[in-house]
């Protein structure tokens, strides 16, 4: 499929302004991009009129309050097209289903639902609940995604090997959490996990009977991105 040169520019400069927390100068985006400077400029400019990029006093351009505006957006709309599969998810398993995504070094939970039919007992999760990235199976799950480190804790390195990450209260007491990643550790994808929670202890999650169901509703929000 044919794409549109310029358009296409104008993103690749979106992504590698991003990249750069100092801010990037348009000589060094030229560079980058390949083109002429004044071309780099003219880039820089219209991203600027739309408030994507912003330039500091330093002369070098930062991600500007435009793209605040999309990416709250984008969270918008992700979380309403996850809830249905996280639902069906937590219908099927009968356990607490949700999403959560990196935020630096925390998990931050973005799509939670429970079993429509559920026992007097229930594990509640909310939207927004953050925690370690090494203290819950959501968060095992991602770090298992990224590059092997020597500083990799234990649960990190088995997570890794049995492709699921595994927890055992920490992040409620008295229950066991079971997640797999959904987003691949990359510079553009977001990273993120879906799984259940539930009262007990990890050895009551029947582990091959859920892990399945955890794939197939991994497919449909890898979708979403």
């Amino acid at each position: 499929m044919s794409t549109l040169q310029t358009l296409d520019r104008g993103l690749e400069a979106m992504d590698i302004v991003s990249r750069r927390t100092g801010g990037i100068s348009p000589a060094a985006l030229a560079d980058e991009l390949g083109v002429h400077r004044a071309g780099a400029y003219r880039i820089l400019a219209t991203l600027e009129q739309r408030h994507l990029v912003t330039k500091g006093e330093d002369g070098r351009y930062r991600l500007g309050s435009g793209a605040l505006v999309v990416a709250g957006r984008f969270m918008s709309q992700y979380r309403s097209a996850a809830q249905p599969v996280v639902q069906d998810l937590a219908d099927r398993t009968g356990h607490t289903a949700f999403v959560a995504i990196a935020d630096r070094e925390e998990s931050v939970a973005i799509a939670v639902a429970e079993p429509s039919t559920r026992g007097p007992i229930g594990v509640s999760y909310q939207v927004g609940t953050r925690h370690p990235l090494e203290h819950g199976a959501d968060g095992l799950a991602i770090l298992a995604l990224r590059p092997e480190a020597p500083d990799d804790i234990e649960a990190v390195r088995t997570a890794r090997e049995r492709g699921f990450g595994l927890s055992r209260g920490e992040i409620q007491p008295g229950t066991a959490g079971l997640a797999v990643a959904t987003g691949a550790a990359s510079d553009t994808d977001v990273e993120s996990s879906i799984g259940l929670i539930t009262l007990g202890h990890p050895d009551d999650l029947d582990v091959e009977r859920l892990l399945p169901l955890l794939h197939e509703s991994r497919e449909r929000i890898a979708r979403l991105y």
